[in-house]
């Protein structure tokens, strides 16, 4: 019984890791979820996480702009002409903070 409980929480814990509200490491192709704060960046808006990481978006914006807070889902492109931040995030989707696309 004791081995069936840890694997249920073990099982609960890579489910809920698969959707990161930041990414530990971010490999271009992969698809990763982004919350942040939009802000100006040198050629392409960023995506300043709360701990400080930045990334610079591309793509539509919808209704978004600098200074909201934002959930943002998108491929990391494998190369970019956006000039900040540690990766650029190709933006699939995005939605309010509290409503991850």
């Amino acid at each position: 019984m004791r081995c069936s409980f840890c694997f249920m929480v073990f099982a609960a814990v890579a489910l809920v890791s698969g959707c990161k509200d930041e990414p530990t490491k971010v490999v271009p192709g992969e698809t990763v979820r982004v919350k942040g704060t939009l802000s100006a960046g040198a050629e392409c808006p960023t995506l300043v996480t709360k701990s400080g990481h930045r990334y610079s978006v591309g793509g539509d914006l919808g209704g978004f702009k600098v200074g909201d807070r934002v959930c943002v889902k998108g491929k990391v492109a494998e190369v970019s002409y956006c000039m900040s931040g540690e990766a650029t995030i190709a933006v699939e989707a995005i939605g309010a903070e509290d409503q991850c696309p």
